[in-house]
């Protein structure tokens, strides 16, 4: 007795063999991988990729354009189109303005947001996209972290506890920037890895060593792109840095990373995207 396989069917049956043996591939190196967090060059402006051992994807800020839809092509898997959490810091253009063009190539799981809001139509646009595509939005607040990975941790430093900004348009949204910390926790120990800042002033800095948190980390995002107007004297020996990220475009209009601020970090490791492109570093 023999099996009557046509050309075509056998054709389909190797197709299905050789995916599946891809895919067990994959997921097999995948398994050895460690996490790591990309900062991706996209002018001026924030987008930064963490990536878990459990292929899990998150995005902090959406860039200015579309262009973060072409860095997420260079450093996600051609074929993973899913973000599982969308984090945006606030809602100004250079870090959420690609988030419609993602919206087009990637599936979206989850929002999280500090909750404030802007009459800018874009943004608008953007909370009607998320309601056609029913994407769930978490408000973030102080004391409420959130687990990315079997040991790491986003934790949430600003919005304070209680979460006031929920609807609100600050005249001034860099001062209203959600700020992380990716902390790895191993039973009873803490290490503290990253900070991020969105566009945070002195005056955020302020409100958050006001309020008692540990905002130590081995690697700091410097607030707004390097500005003169962060990275305050007393927040930067409080943060305690061995690395400082700038994520800022090539000869950018405002002149970041300031002057200023360079001489403050001068003797840390400086990386910045106008100077490298992207680049990574592994979390765990």
């Amino acid at each position: 007795m023999t099996l009557g396989f046509t050309r075509n069917q056998l054709t389909w049956f190797y197709a299905i063999g050789l995916g599946l043996f891809i895919l067990s591939l994959f997921q097999a190196v995948s398994v050895c991988q460690p996490s790591k967090i990309s900062f991706l060059d996209v002018g001026q402006g924030d987008a930064i990729l963490i990536q878990t051992s459990e292929l899990h994807q998150i995005l902090v800020d959406a860039g200015p354009d579309i262009s973060v839809v072409d860095e997420l092509g260079k450093t996600m898997p051609y074929f993973d189109k899913t973000i599982d959490l969308f984090v945006l810091s606030h809602p100004d253009r250079d870090h959420f303005g690609g988030i419609l063009d993602l919206m087009q190539k990637y599936s979206i799981k989850k929002i999280l947001m500090s909750g404030i809001s802007s009459d800018d139509s874009f943004y608008r646009e953007f909370l009607t996209q998320t309601k056609i595509l029913g994407i769930p939005i978490n408000f973030a607040e102080r004391d409420r972290d959130y687990q990315i990975g079997p040991n790491l941790y986003l934790d949430v430093l600003y919005p304070p506890q209680g979460n006031h900004l929920i609807g609100q348009i600050p005249n001034d949204k860099n001062n209203q920037s959600l700020v992380l910390r990716i902390v790895e926790k191993r039973g009873e120990s803490i290490r503290p890895i990253i900070l991020l800042t969105g566009d945070a002033e002195a005056l955020e800095e302020t409100r958050i060593l006001a309020e008692g948190n540990d905002v130590r980390a081995e690697i700091l995002k410097l607030g707004h792109h390097g500005s003169k107007y962060s990275t305050s004297d007393i927040f930067l020996k409080n943060v305690s840095p061995k690395t400082v990220v700038v994520s800022a475009g090539k000869d950018n209009r405002y002149g970041h990373p300031a002057p200023e601020t360079l001489e403050k970090v001068r003797g840390l490791d400086i990386r910045r995207t106008d100077k490298e492109g992207d680049f990574s570093f592994v979390l765990d």
